[in-house]
Parts: C-alpha cells; sequence; structure tokens
C-alpha cells in the first residue's frame, strides 16, 4: 500500500492542476478552521462530515446511484446535526480506529504492492486530463482498499482486540465527556485534513511528502498528535468559553423576560 502510495506521488505530476491544487486548498483552510474553531461550530461541521461519510459509504458499498447517494447523505447529516453526542462518540470511535489500524497494520500495508494499477501503462509523458486524472485516482483508491483488506486479513486476533479495545475506548470518552469528545474529534480531523491537503499540494510541486513519510512515520506521527493536542486544549479554553458565555446570556434573557412577565401580570 506504501508502494501503491509512491507510484501516485510519480504519477499525479502529470495531473491536471484542478485534481490536486483546488482540493488540496480547501482541505488546508477547512483543516486549519476545523483544527482550531470546530467545536465552536459542530453543528454545521457534524452535518458535512456525516453527509461525506453518509454518502461516501453508500457509494462504496451499496450503490452508484446519485439520488439514493444524496438521499442518504442528507439523512446521515440530519442524524449527525440532531444526535451530536452520540455522533461525537462515533466520530471519536472511527478515528481511533483508523490511527490504531494503521499502527498495528503497518507492516502489512507496506507489503503491499497493487495488482490495478501494476497493470496499467503509466508510463507516458504527457499531461492528463481532469477526467483521466480522476480515473487513474479512482484506480489508485481502488488499490488502497485493497490494501487495508489486506492487511485487515492479516492481522492477527490479539492485533484486532488492541484496535477494537482503542476504539471502544475513545467511544466512551466521547460519550460520557461531550466537550472533549468534540474538541479531540474536531482537532483530530482537522489535522488529518491540514496534512491530507499539504501532501496534494506538495505532490503537485513534485517534492515527494509520501516518500518522506513513509521514510519517518514515527516523527511524522508525533507532530499531528503534538497538533490534535494543541488543537484540543485550544478549543476547549476558547471556544468551550465562548459557549458559556452565550449559554449565560441566554439564562440571563430568559430570566429578565419572565421577570417582565411578573411583573406585567402583578400590575393588571
Amino acid at each position: 500500500m506504501v508502494e501503491v502510495l509512491k507510484t501516485f506521488e510519480q504519477v499525479a505530476g502529470r495531473f491536471n492542476p484542478l485534481v490536486l491544487v483546488v482540493p488540496g486548498l480547501v482541505l488546508v483552510a477547512l483543516g486549519l478552521f476545523v483544527w482550531l474553531g470546530g467545536l465552536g461550530f459542530r453543528r454545521v461541521l457534524f452535518a458535512l462530515v456525516g453527509a461525506a461519510v453518509g454518502g461516501t459509504v453508500v457509494l462504496v458499498a451499496v450503490t452508484t446511484n446519485g439520488v439514493i447517494t444524496g438521499a442518504s447523505a442528507l439523512v446521515a447529516a440530519i442524524l449527525a446535526a440532531s444526535f451530536q453526542r452520540a455522533f461525537t462518540a462515533l466520530l471519536l470511535g472511527l478515528l481511533s480506529l483508523a490511527v490504531t489500524f494503521i499502527i498495528l497494520a503497518y507492516p502489512y500495508l507496506q507489503e503491499y504492492r497493487g495488482v490495478l494499477i501494476a497493470g496499467q501503462n503509466l508510463a507516458q509523458s504527457e499531461r492528463l486530463t481532469v477526467h483521466d486524472s480522476l480515473s487513474v485516482t479512482h484506480a489508485f483508491g481502488l488499490d488502497l482498499l485493497d490494501g487495508v483488506r489486506y492487511a485487515a486479513g492479516s492481522l492477527a486476533p490479539a492485533r484486532w482486540a488492541i484496535i477494537v479495545a482503542a476504539a471502544a475506548g475513545m467511544l466512551t470518552l466521547g460519550a460520557l465527556f461531550q466537550s472533549l469528545g468534540g474538541a479531540l474529534s474536531c482537532a483530530s480531523l482537522g489535522t488529518s485534513m491540514i496534512f491530507g491537503g499539504l501532501i496534494l499540494l506538495l505532490v503537485y510541486k513534485g517534492s515527494v511528502p509520501i516518500e518522506r513519510l513513509a521514510g519517518r512515520p514515527a516523527f511524522y506521527g508525533l507532530v499531528m498528535a503534538g497538533m490534535a493536542t494543541f488543537g484540543t486544549l485550544e478549543q476547549l479554553t476558547f471556544c468551550r468559553r465562548a459557549e458559556q458565555q452565550k449559554s449565560r446570556a441566554k439564562s440571563g434573557k430568559s430570566k429578565s423576560a419572565k421577570e417582565e412577565s411578573k411583573r406585567s401580570w402583578r400590575g393588571r
């Protein structure tokens, strides 16, 4: 799987700039917002994430019908915005599952070499169109899914037990402590988006970021963990304080309205 990503890095230099630059800039901009302020707008954020996750799952696992996919994304967005505590716990559990899986399955992810990409002619040097760039990206995505399946099938039961235990622990944390779980999930998601956007931009510039990441995974993992920790503390400090001030202002307005209604009743 690592080799698949490295091959993508080499081929992506021929992609149309729109395929790499636009998503990269969007991911970095949104990632910064989510990393530092996602907790203050978690209803909107969770709706967007729910729509993206719900639509992607249906698109990949169920059907490619646009109407069904869009309806599933809408339902997922409504559920995520309506049940924030449950979605916070679910998002935190999924993020923990992904991180723990990557750490424990990394040797098997390195073993996988890819099947679909190996059979394609990628040696040409001309610039690809947007359609061709997306087609090649789709083929790489299918190879990555196969790599995940290969690594999942190669993991020992004891490692799967660790992965499930970590996900269950973070799921419980998100369910019991909504503010902490929301801040941690937003900071972790924002950090991942920033790294993903930067990788796309650096791949377009030809700076081989994937090869650098594969060469020092522990170092960059610590950098991401540090960013997630900083974002969590920052959001708990500022976003939570802003929410408390808003709730106090609302309670003050409601008290004054009640007192005013009592006075007007007594005046009668």
